[in-house]
């Protein structure tokens, strides 16, 4: 068999195949650098310095081995994102610089989702909201339920929580962090949230329950939604009418029963599809 011979571009890369014999950091130039995204806690303008603090530098640069005069992505979580060269320079503690090239700002979603759920057993939690990010949701309220009550030493962790959601924005490209609001009986959180006049869908298996996209389609007037999900053992009656009382509508999100964060991503999914049907309408 007549052996093929390898050629190799201005940069080194092999042209005939990607294979081992290609070293480490050449394999790395093969991504888009500007999809690596980095979590910044302020952008300057056009031409300023900004450091990757220690942590984004070990995770973000260290695993795709980048190094100066490669694009990074910085965003801030509140819609500015930017795209940014490394630069020469680090410091004694690990930290990197990048020079900012362009700036954008991404204005918030008009129509806006909010999960309000029972707390999953367990870790669970961390996949809520590491998906529901990816999926869309804009705000997170957990509830307590006559079924389940809120773990206050987890709510408490709130640093674990920020770290997930940010880097389920960094995986899925997304300029502004959903928002981690305080909990409480549904009661309260009902009384806190009727003043952003959100439609609000209650999601429970029921004969007169209807399909949630069926009722956001419906309920397109309004600027938002806030999505009830109950724990494991769901809502109890008394918990629906509740709801039902304040303006909710029963809906469904399947012919089967969901855990709660499997109800959120759900939920999420086809929210997010009502959301393009608007912007396109």
């Amino acid at each position: 068999m007549q052996a093929t011979s390898r050629k190799s571009d201005h940069r080194g890369r092999c042209t005939a195949c990607f294979c081992d014999s290609m070293s480490t950091r050449t394999r790395a130039q093969e991504f888009p650098m500007a999809d690596v995204w980095i979590s910044v806690q302020a952008i300057g303008g056009v031409g300023s310095e900004v450091e990757i603090s220690a942590q984004e530098a070990k995770h973000a640069l260290g695993a795709r081995r980048l190094g100066t005069g490669d694009s990074v992505t910085f965003f801030d979580g509140f819609g500015t994102t930017a795209s940014a060269e490394i630069i020469d320079g680090r410091s004694r503690g690990g930290e990197r610089f990048a020079r900012v090239e362009s700036v954008r700002l991404t204005p918030r979603v008009q129509r806006t989702l909010t999960i309000a759920c029972a707390l999953p057993k367990g870790d669970r939690l961390a996949t809520l909201l590491d998906m529901a990010t990816q999926a869309g949701v804009d705000r997170f309220i957990p509830i307590d339920c006559e079924r389940s009550v809120v773990d206050e030493e987890k709510l408490a962790r709130n640093d674990r929580w920020q770290r997930i959601l940010i880097e389920a924005c960094k995986q899925s490209r997304r300029a502004w962090l959903p928002e981690l609001v305080a909990g409480g009986s549904i009661a309260e959180v009902m009384q806190r949230e009727a003043i952003r006049q959100a439609a609000s869908f209650i999601a429970h298996l029921a004969p007169t329950s209807r399909p949630l996209d069926v009722a956001l389609r419906e309920s397109a007037s309004h600027a938002s939604a806030i999505v009830w999900i109950g724990p494991e053992g769901g809502f109890t009656d008394a918990e629906v009418s509740l709801l039902q009382a304040s303006g909710g509508n029963v809906v469904t999100l399947g012919a089967h029963v969901l855990r709660i964060e499997t109800a959120a991503v759900a939920a999420a999914a086809v929210f997010a599809q009502s959301r393009l049907a608007v912007n396109e309408g």
